[in-house]
């Protein structure tokens, strides 16, 4: 059974990864499909910390979503034939099954090569069509019949794909040949299927469901190939694309955590203590322990119920967590400015900004210059037009915001900043998503109409 995967934007936070595995073992606990939670990207610290203490294993990494070869195989037995078989052996299984194609496999499943039906054929034409010695036709059949896979099969000049390929490029593959069949193997040679010419018309896409975001930029690389089915998220609504209708739960609260618990509290659904304390991670780092703009009575709400389940104290455990949330002595600044790092588009301006979240903002200050660097030299490698750094400092309840790139004076217009060294403090302001980015999208919304 092909999975659905879970999966979150790329540069994962803490919200992004627990929505993920909860919505996992909600859709698990109350459909019958398989699902897999998956992330895009890099664990942080603080997750890592999360899933360690909580115990739960990390989602699989899954870096891009196009389809692949792997897509093309079908879920029918696989049947194979082992180098020691006789003809006779085959014949029969060839018979049986009406096969034209049979892989050879040695005992764990590796690909030797392929025999075809009409190589069986070829043996018995070579030995008794030219129609000589038919008085010694019983011998000759007995030594056909007695003849080993491994002198038939064809081990070279074979045409074969590892399941990661993309399609297109087995596609033109396939086109330039004229073989019935095409075996397809893994990273270390184990068989895994054949496919053909018709399985590129039942292609099967890739199956998600994206939670704590709905926009391309954001999504796993792939994701115009892959399947939508459900999104839940708490951002505005982007520019993803569906083939059909899909169940999209889309809500102005602190964090997709609060929605993925509430989804299992009006359900029903048994919600263990390690799950509800995910899930109330979740909230809690989104909101910043409540003190972010974006907090709403429903967060409140559905943390406290969490904090019940869990046994965990939002405040105590949101401190513990956010001690994790940021080593500098281990993150270079590149690493500390892509952590968060999520880009944006305004008309034709394509901007970036990136969120660090600390309980003690002295101790950037002598990294200070050196981030900024590192951000301009970004802006220039990636075309951005500017960039901003929020180092947001949760118990002092504001952000200091670092600006880099030719058009910083766009950053500088949106908050009234004039004569600053790249740097700002600006008291109260907590979230990206609520207090910068749609600042900056009016101020060019501003500058496009006059």
């Amino acid at each position: 059974m092909k999975p659905v995967y879970v999966i979150g934007h790329k540069n994962p936070d803490v919200d992004s990864v627990a929505s993920a595995i909860a919505y996992k073992v909600f859709k698990q606990s109350t459909d019958e499909g398989l699902y897999v939670a998956a992330v895009p990207g890099e664990l942080r610290d603080e997750t890592r910390f999360i899933l360690e203490r909580l115990e739960f294993e990390p989602p699989i990494f899954l870096k891009h979503v196009g389809t692949t070869v792997d897509d093309l195989l079908d879920e029918d037995e696989m049947l194979y034939i082992t180098p020691d078989m006789t003809l006779v052996e085959l014949s029969n299984l060839m018979r049986q099954h009406k096969l034209k194609t049979v892989p050879v496999l040695d005992d764990k499943k590796g690909f030797l090569g392929l025999l075809t039906i009409g190589d069986v054929a070829m043996v018995f034409m070579e030995e008794l069509g030219q129609g000589k010695d038919i008085e010694n036709s019983p011998d000759k059949l007995r030594r056909i019949l007695e003849t080993r896979v491994t002198d038939l099969m064809k081990t070279r000049d074979l045409v074969l794909f590892v399941k990661d390929e993309p399609v297109q490029e087995a596609r033109t593959q396939m086109l330039a040949t004229r073989f019935r069949n095409y075996p397809v193997v893994d990273e270390n040679n184990r068989f895994l299927g054949m496919i053909s010419r018709y399985n590129l018309l039942q292609m099967k896409r890739k199956r998600l469901i994206l939670v704590d975001h709905n926009e391309k930029k954001q999504a796993v690389d792939g994701v115009e190939e892959a399947e939508i089915l459900e999104i839940v998220d708490h951002h505005r609504v982007g520019d993803l694309e569906t083939i059909v209708p899909i169940f999209f739960h889309n809500e102005p609260v602190g964090s997709t955590s609060t929605l993925v618990a509430e989804r299992f509290l009006n359900s029903g659904v048994y919600m263990g203590h390690n799950l509800a304390g995910l899930l109330l991670s979740g909230v809690i780092t989104d909101t910043m322990i409540f003190k972010s703009p974006t907090t709403t009575a429903k967060d409140r709400r559905i943390a406290e119920e969490l904090s019940r389940l869990s046994g965990l104290d939002p405040l105590d455990w949101g401190k513990q967590v956010f001690d994790q949330a940021v080593n500098l002595e281990r993150h270079s600044d590149a690493e500390l400015i892509e952590e968060d790092l999520k880009e944006y588009q305004g008309g034709n301006t394509v901007f970036a900004i990136s969120q660090v979240e600390t309980v003690d903002l002295k101790r950037f200050s002598q990294r200070r210059q050196g981030i900024l660097k590192t951000m301009g030299q970004m802006c220039q490698q990636r075309n951005y037009a500017f960039m901003c750094l929020m180092v947001t400092d949760i118990l002092e309840e504001g952000t200091e915001l670092l600006i880099a790139g030719e058009r910083s004076s766009l950053a500088e217009k949106a908050f009234g900043i004039s004569g600053v060294e790249g740097s700002a403090f600006l008291q109260g302001v907590m979230s990206r998503k609520k207090q910068v980015v749609p600042v900056i999208y009016e101020v060019l919304r501003q500058e496009t109409m006059g």
